[in-house]
């Protein structure tokens, strides 16, 4: 099982990122007017952020730009790219999506908009919403998912998987196409 140290080297890297005045609105409804206004605490542009389980490199996560707000455990990331890593440091899947969003305190991102998984053998998930849960290494979506291996074509809504997408299990409303249906024949 992966824990990550999300809080020492997310500090550690925002450590020398730059300060902006560039603000994001909160919901409507805060009484106060102060309140409606929520400033980043800490902003980076080409972040690099490197994840380790002792001294293996478990995940990277590289960004065109992250805002770090600390009361709402929230860090945002646009152009987002993820490289995933198995226990022993080797490259197991890409992931690359619009943006993401990290909640450090139970280790999870959801990563948003034209979402793209390629794993180490060349299977792809495409969504346009994706949870990673890296305590468990596991993604998952509710949203509608194409999967390509090996010439086969899945498609579906919703999904659960393993990192390495070797372990898939479409939800609902699932069609595809196989590249040989002869292999299938007894």
């Amino acid at each position: 099982m992966r824990k990550l140290s999300f809080v020492s080297l997310f500090v550690l890297l925002f450590l020398t990122g730059c300060g902006s005045n560039d603000e994001i609105k909160a919901p409507p409804g805060g009484a106060d007017s102060s309140a409606a206004i929520i400033r980043p605490d800490q902003q980076i542009r080409n972040a690099q952020i490197f994840f380790y389980n002792k001294a293996i490199r478990t995940t990277d996560i590289l960004a065109d730009y992250i805002e770090k707000y600390e009361k709402q455990d929230s860090t945002l990331a646009w152009g987002l790219r993820v490289n995933f890593y198995d226990s022993t440091g080797r490259e197991i899947s890409n992931l690359v999506a619009d943006s993401g969003l990290v909640r450090e305190r139970t280790n999870m991102m959801v990563a948003n908009g034209h979402v793209v998984v390629v794993s180490e053998d060349s299977s792809l998930l495409y969504t346009e919403q994706l949870l990673w849960n890296a305590r468990e290494s596991k993604i998952e979506t509710e949203e509608f998912v194409t999967i390509i291996q090996k010439g086969d074509t899945l498609t579906g809504y919703g999904l659960e998987a393993d990192e390495k997408l070797t372990k898939i299990k479409i939800k609902r409303q699932v069609s595809g196409t196989i590249k040989s249906a002869k292999e299938l024949e007894p």
